[in-house]
């Protein structure tokens, strides 16, 4: 049977490459750490290490050994933390992941009714892309997300929340200023800032937005940030095809919306880890969020708000 101990003798050996700094990190004798070592390569059937000339170096199957070992201490350091934290008797604080775009615009507001209920605690905000949302929750380093809809992924629970328009910036003075509505067709020859391909919940948003058999804009500068576009589209650059929650921010910068005619939409949501119950400060952020959003000043392209 595999020991607690031996594993952290191999991340030790693992990290500071020898048995000397191994048995520091642990506080125990080098043939303590040599004696661990040997008793986790009996128990797992495979060499770990090759000892030649009184060092140890590890084999590829320590290698692929190691990312197994980091993936589960990833849940018992949350533990570790979660008990030191009640030992401390210190407030919980609340981790929320969030994309760069609605941590700017959206969460600052929810964030003010969110402290009417829970004035004394803390907020961690990880502010990432949407790929990076979802690893942040399938590894627990977070209690709640808001973030563009995804498709179903095991680990993690999604609540729609609202939807919108799409909306097309372009810079002051453009042509299309006057138009209401800008179809694909509009722009046709125009420099439009696309999206970086190959990329989650980028894939097929070219073909989505412009369609066959309507000609295809130029796509000059590509990005994966909604105010990356916003910028480019401000510095006339080109135009772009956007979310609209950075629309109040960049119209201040010369930057004109207009709606975009596509029968796409952008779908937020309200995602959770899937560990059961929820905290009473992820049930408090859940309601600031659908006080938050049925202000139809927030987004005046919302769809039937929340569901």
């Amino acid at each position: 049977m595999i020991r607690f101990r031996q594993i952290e003798a191999f991340r030790s050996l693992m990290d500071t490459g020898t048995t000397v700094g191994a048995a520091r990190r642990m506080h125990i004798t080098q043939p303590a750490v040599s004696r661990l070592i040997a008793d986790l390569e009996a128990d797992l059937g495979f060499r770990l290490f090759n000892r030649t000339k009184g060092r140890m170096e590890p084999t590829t199957a320590a290698v692929r050994f190691q990312l197994a070992v980091e993936e589960n201490f990833l849940g018992l350091e949350r533990l570790r933390k979660a008990a030191e934290t009640i030992r401390k008797d210190e407030t919980q604080a609340l981790s929320v992941a969030c994309m760069p775009v609605l941590s700017t615009t959206l969460l600052p507001l929810i964030l003010k009714e969110f402290f009417k209920m829970q004035p004394d605690v803390p907020v961690n905000i990880d502010s990432v892309g949407n790929a990076e949302v979802l690893v942040r929750l399938q590894d627990l380093k977070v209690d709640v997300a808001l973030s563009l809809a995804f498709p179903a992924i095991a680990g993690i629970e999604v609540e729609p929340i609202l939807q919108a328009e799409v909306l097309c910036a372009l810079p002051a003075g453009h042509r299309l200023c006057d138009r209401e509505v800008i179809t694909p067709a509009d722009l046709a020859g125009e420099n439009v800032i696309g999206w970086i391909p190959n990329r989650p919940l980028s894939q097929g948003q070219e073909d989505k937005y412009f369609p066959q058999g309507i000609e295809k804009p130029q796509f000059p500068i590509r990005t994966h940030t909604s105010h990356t576009r916003y910028a480019m589209v401000a510095h006339g650059l080109g135009v772009s095809i956007v979310e609209p929650f950075g629309a109040q921010v960049w119209e201040k910068h010369g930057v004109v919306v207009k709606p975009f005619q596509t029968e796409a939409t952008h779908d937020y949501v309200l995602a959770y880890p899937s560990t059961g119950r929820r905290s009473t400060l992820v049930h408090d952020f859940r309601a600031a969020t659908m006080k938050v959003i049925q202000d139809p000043a927030l987004v005046p392209w919302q769809h039937a708000a929340t569901q």
